[in-house]
């Protein structure tokens, strides 16, 4: 289904009846615990895996870097043997490793690459190319790897000659980073620094959750890191053990099936994810909450049911960014003005998201006001126009969340193989596709 060029979407044909709903893996848990287990010792056995474009090229990069990965189960369980420390091989080392759109394989394996003796050609796709990476592989550099560049200093494509015994470890300075994946691919590597490695954030941290969530799954593996001031951490060299890990359902994903039951009436219930979650994303109940949906949430469940009326709120999203886009269609049927802020990193994830955010909302009849940071949305009166045709510009999480606006026809809906492989399988159990 999500093959075709395009799919037609209507609203869900009657309330929601209170029906679990379960999404699949955390794609950002996935990928850090697939990488930790591949640096560990032993065998690890990850399972709740998301099986999704990220993560399989995470798995392929492993696999060539001498990092066995069998799946199984539809890709939900994944058995790693561990290199048991930096990789010391790459089959077809002149093949460049290729990370596609995946920021988090791009960040991540470039850090542990810069962090092992040998060399490595790290690559993506076009956009992949445009997107920052100057701020980790400088600090990289400094960290005694040798960078070459094919093109644009700074960016993919890159050649990383590993530092010879490890990264040097000690304190590095960083101002206000360009996404949280930069101080969690440092804090990943720091392991197999010769020295402890002190991260000092003079701007503080974008996304600090996903930095949390990456000491969390470190110290799970074996590691030693912690918050050690307001904006320092501190990671100390240890050697990494595989474990057997459980995945939790991906927050970010499961954010459109809460949303679904604010915008169209009764209830859902995520289980296995709820406030014990590692995942920030898992916070984003409580802005459907502030818009008038009634929340239950317990450690290991999450409970959405609509009052019948949303109201529009005002609100700081630097800690969930990948939520804007949820919360800017879920403001289509609110009354009143919604206005996010602290959003300027999603100028540089798969899209520019607020400015293709704020076209398709204005094709559905919003007025928005696009901010360098952020997006000031005012419903339309009615509630979204229909027979809309929504572009996704490749990006995963446009065609997910614009899939919720009302009577609407989706464009290259396969994008969401990225992270969702069977969203609108998902959609079409729920008859909410009508026809290609």
């Amino acid at each position: 289904m999500a093959s075709a060029d395009s799919l037609a979407l209507r609203p869900i044909p009657a309330p929601l009846d209170g029906r679990e709903l379960r999404p699949p893996g955390s794609k950002s848990l996935t990928n850090r615990a697939l990488l930790l287990a591949g640096l560990a010792s032993g065998r690890s056995t990850l399972t709740g895996c998301l099986e999704s474009e990220d993560t399989e090229l995470m798995r392929a990069a492993l696999a060539r870097l001498g990092v066995p990965c069998s799946a199984s189960d539809e890709g939900r369980r994944v058995v790693v043997d561990g290199a048991g420390g930096p990789f010391v091989c790459l089959d077809e080392p002149t093949t460049p490793l290729d990370v596609g759109t995946a920021g988090t394989a791009a960040r991540f394996l470039s850090a542990a690459l810069a962090a092992s003796p040998i060399t490595s050609r790290v690559d993506g796709t076009a956009r992949m190319r445009e997107r920052p990476m100057a701020v980790l592989l400088d600090t990289l550099a400094a960290q005694g790897a040798e960078l070459r560049y094919d093109g644009e200093a700074g960016a993919l494509p890159v050649t990383i000659v590993g530092a010879a015994g490890g990264l040097r470890g000690g304190e590095i300075r960083l101002r206000r980073p360009p996404s949280s994946q930069f101080i969690s691919a440092l804090i990943l590597a720091a392991p197999l620094a010769r020295e402890a490695t002190t991260i000092i954030l003079g701007g503080g941290t974008p996304a600090r959750p996903y930095v949390d969530m990456t000491l969390a799954t470190l110290e799970a593996f074996g590691g030693r890191g912690a918050w050690t001031g307001e904006n320092r951490i501190t990671v100390e060299p240890s050697p990494l053990v595989g474990r057997d890990y459980a995945i939790e359902p991906d927050a970010s994903a499961a954010s459109y099936f809460l949303a679904l039951a604010a915008i169209s009436g009764g209830a859902v219930t995520i289980p296995d994810l709820g406030t014990a979650s590692l995942q920030g994303d898992a916070g984003f109940v409580g802005l459907l909450e502030r818009m008038g949906a009634v929340v239950e949430q317990g450690p290991n469940t999450t409970r959405v049911r609509s009052c019948g009326r949303l109201r529009g709120i005002e609100v700081d999203m630097r800690d969930m960014p990948d939520m804007t886009l949820t919360l800017a269609v879920v403001a289509l049927y609110a009354e009143g003005r919604t206005s996010i802020s602290g959003v300027e990193i999603l100028r540089h994830h798969e899209s520019d998201r607020l400015a293709a955010g704020a076209t398709e909302l204005r094709k559905l009849g919003a007025t928005v006001v696009e901010e360098e940071g952020g997006l000031v949305i005012t419903p339309p009166a009615g509630g979204p126009r229909r027979g809309v045709t929504i572009d996704t510009y490749l990006d995963h999480r446009m065609a997910m969340a614009f899939a919720l606006a009302g009577e609407v026809r989706i464009l290259d809906p396969g994008c969401v193989r990225k992270t969702f492989p069977n969203y609108f399988e998902v959609l079409a159990g729920l008859g909410m596709v009508c026809g290609l």
